[in-house]
């Protein structure tokens, strides 16, 4: 008879059939003794985590074997291998596909500015010769490839996986907006179907050697910042914030999803910081920094304030961000470079 049922939790099934986490490997679901999987069902991590191609009755199936006989199924991962098995497996994906590093780009604060400082860092690392990609992860709202200038759709050479369009600067660039008839095309799609796509845009894309790969995020703290912390082999984070309490208050939000999956925050960047008047002198619109709080909170330094100004929102909507130049711009290149995964990593040789 039937012990285990989708709608138990993950970890309750763990707690008390500890080698269960065994089968939970098997299908893909190496985070069953993870924190998020504490109020996770079975059914919610196969159709999430396991991007819908988990066989929930399988799962089901062998569960429920294991739990009325006590005999586990053949084959099955080793005890000591089910912790890190999908982090191992998607690392040496990304090894295999030439990635050296994937960067998020996080807020969970609608309306920061993610995208821009996801574009920034692509622009100025490809300044230094780095190899760099960029995924866009706000599968319902993507604004990369606008502001990138780019509009040709991604191809395919063997049917299975895409070929990226790149930018003037030669970025490849990979977003749900470049897959649709038209630009303004709504994206009506469930939290499962967003995680999927995103995994897809890593996957079975041919993103060719990168240095860097920037993963620009939506919003929030459940579905696609989960699947990216998760499932891909993610280096650091960087949080975007802007000077309003309002907004520290959301980022401490992620800055404890990072900490809780044990992500590793590289720094914090406060868009809007100011604005410059003609006479040299600053005006803060939306109030003193809130930097600080941040910092202390994600104990990651402040590795930029970028300004309100007027011909970032000119070159983004012309697709020209890759024309754009500041010294604050420079100055989150400089400090990103310091805390990056490799402190001093060695530019290309063209």
């Amino acid at each position: 008879m039937a012990q285990i049922s989708p709608d138990m939790t993950i970890s309750s099934v763990v707690e008390r059939w500890p080698d269960a986490a065994r089968i939970f490997a098997r299908y893909g679901l190496s985070c069953a003794s993870c924190s998020i999987s504490k109020s996770e069902t079975i059914m919610a991590g196969a159709t999430g985590h396991g991007g819908g191609r988990v066989k929930v009755e399988d799962l089901m199936r062998d569960l429920n074997a294991y739990a009325d006989s006590g005999k586990l199924p053949d084959n099955l991962p080793a005890a000591n291998a089910t912790a890190g098995a999908a982090g191992m497996k998607m690392r040496g994906m990304a090894e295999q596909k030439g990635i050296k590093h994937v960067i998020a780009v996080m807020s969970g604060k609608g309306g920061v500015g993610k995208s821009l400082v996801a574009g920034l860092l692509a622009v100025g690392l490809k300044r230094r010769g780095f190899r760099v990609g960029v995924l866009d992860g706000d599968i319902t709202g993507p604004s990369i490839p606008r502001m990138f200038g780019v509009r040709e759709k991604p191809v395919s050479s063997d049917g299975k996986t895409l070929n990226p369009p790149k930018s003037r600067g030669g970025i490849p660039i990979m977003s749900m907006n470049l897959l649709l008839p038209e630009e303004g095309e709504a994206v009506i799609w469930r939290g499962p179907m967003v995680s999927g796509a995103i995994r897809q845009f890593f996957s079975d894309v041919q993103w060719g050697e990168l240095d860097y790969l920037i993963v620009d995020l939506p919003p929030g703290t459940s579905d696609a910042p989960l699947t990216v912390m998760q499932a891909l082999p993610v280096d650091g984070v960087v949080l975007v914030t802007t000077p309003q309490a309002l907004a520290a208050m959301v980022v401490t939000k992620a800055v404890k999803l990072v900490k809780q999956l044990g992500g590793d925050i590289l720094g914090i960047v406060e868009n809007m910081a100011y604005v410059r008047i003609p006479d040299g002198s600053t005006i803060e619109v939306f109030g003193p920094s809130q930097g600080l709080k941040l910092v202390i909170a994600s104990n990651a330094p402040l590795i930029a304030k970028i300004p309100i100004d007027p011909e970032i929102a000119r070159l983004a909507d012309a697709g020209l961000i890759e024309s754009y130049e500041s010294p604050e711009s420079e100055e989150l290149i400089v400090n990103f470079l310091e805390r990056a995964p490799e402190k001093h990593p060695q530019v290309p040789v063209a």
